[in-house]
């Protein structure tokens, strides 16, 4: 098995250099693409098929087999040009079917519960008008901004740490984590510096008198998630005895890395919940109940709106329901969609928008189908692997699971394969 990993990180490191040259230059060198891509499916052929891992050694060769395979996929199209139907698309990614299938029946069951949030939104954001963005254009402004946001942020990422060390091992390498302001209408974690830049325009607003002020909701939100899940991930991860490839970033591994980082927006929100001393701390207590609510109800829309695109996904590639540019196809998958909308013109946009992304086959484009990868759940699946073994998220429990979820990058289904096999083992390593 030993012998199969070296082979995986070598074509891994020769498809690196592939994909950088590719990147520089827009376009692949042909004669050593298609080499590699031999080579690719040879060794994706000679690893052993394995079910169920039993171990690390097992569960490093059967997850080295599916990045293997995954990554020959992108190589094809990109040599080729090759077509893939919506289940070979879900095989190379790992989608469990079952979480597909959940997508309906979720939808149905959260409709109204969603439209009571969307509600309550709307009544605490009557006076949203108020709330001006940030002229960061004015130099004065931008400067009073930084200042203001960097503050925030170098107070929240320091207590929020020392709270989190005294919570769970993992803790102890946010140290490693700089977190710092970004003019940059998205927040994001540098895994090259281990850098968290927070979005200036994300966290703060002003009013009509000029004054500063914090969105906390939302730097709590970020620092969870990009923080705690995305910049955690990476540091831990690469502080782990681990083989290359677990430690390289690649699509193939994204839908797990999303599920991390969405498992702890939500996680830090709890451990706020439960800790008053904290929401001292942060200064943050007697507004805490409205800011827990308010990213209730916005992470119920937020999961019915992608839920619904997934599922929307799921209806535009349905074969059955006739030829994909024919009128009465088209009215068919539109009122299967405005079943569960919740706007009538959303079901019109989406099938409007994508009633021509279909191969030459009739497939629906293999990159739009590849978008079904974030309705799987792998945290929620691997902590049910610890859950059977009785492991519960507390205590050395915790530690436990925060050392499994956050080390590597996997695929959905190594990622859960790796929880079973930690949880089997009575540890997170």
């Amino acid at each position: 098995m030993e012998n199969g990993l070296a082979e995986v990180e070598e074509v891994m490191k020769r498809l690196e250099k592939n994909n950088k040259f590719s990147d520089r230059y827009g376009v692949a060198p042909k004669n050593e693409t298609s080499r590699l891509l031999a080579d690719m499916r040879n060794l994706e052929g000679s690893l052993p098929d394995i079910e169920t891992p039993k171990n690390l050694d097992e569960l490093f060769i059967s997850e080295a087999k599916r990045r293997v395979s995954g990554e020959a996929f992108y190589l094809e199209q990109l040599l080729e040009g090759a077509e893939y139907s919506f289940d070979q698309v879900m095989k190379i990614f790992g989608i469990p079917q079952q979480d597909i299938d959940e997508l309906k029946p979720w939808l149905e069951q959260n409709k109204e519960k969603t439209e009571q949030a969307i509600g309550r939104l709307f009544s605490k954001r009557e006076m949203a008008g108020y709330e001006l963005p940030l002229s960061l254009d004015v130099p004065n402004v931008r400067r009073q901004s930084e200042e203001f946001a960097a503050a925030n942020i170098h107070k929240y990422h320091r207590v929020i740490g020392r709270f989190l060390e005294g919570l769970t091992n993992v803790g102890e390498f946010l140290r490693d984590i700089n977190a710092t302001a970004t003019d940059s209408d998205r927040s994001y974690f540098n895994t090259i510096t281990n850098t968290l830049a927070i979005s200036v325009p994300g966290i703060c607003f002003s009013t009509e008198d000029g004054t500063l002020h914090l969105r906390e909701g939302e730097l709590i939100r970020i620092y969870g998630h990009e923080g705690m899940g995305h910049a955690l991930n990476s540091v831990f991860t690469k502080a782990q005895k681990l083989p290359d490839f677990l430690k390289t970033c690649s699509s193939l591994a994204v839908a797990a890395q999303e599920s991390v980082a969405q498992f702890y927006e939500t996680r830090l929100l709890i451990d706020l919940k439960d800790s008053l001393q904290l929401q001292k701390r942060l200064g943050i207590e007697h507004k805490f109940d409205a800011i827990y609510q308010e990213h209730e109800d916005t992470e119920q829309l937020e999961e019915y709106k992608r839920k619904m695109f997934q599922y929307g996904i799921t209806v535009l590639a349905d074969r059955a329901l006739g030829e994909m540019n024919d009128p009465l196809t088209l009215r068919r998958k539109i009122d299967i969609l405005n079943q569960i909308s919740l706007s009538r013109i959303y079901a019109v946009n989406l099938v409007n928008k994508y009633r021509y992304s279909f191969d030459s086959e009739g497939n629906l484009d293999s990159g739009l189908v590849a978008e079904l990868r974030y309705c799987a759940r792998p945290v929620e699946r691997a902590l049910d692997e610890f859950r059977k073994v009785g492991i519960k998220y507390e205590g050395e429990g915790r530690n436990k699971i925060d050392s499994t979820l956050l080390k590597g990058f996997w695929t959905p289904i190594g990622f859960v394969e790796h929880a079973r096999v930690s949880a089997a083992n009575g540890n997170g390593h």
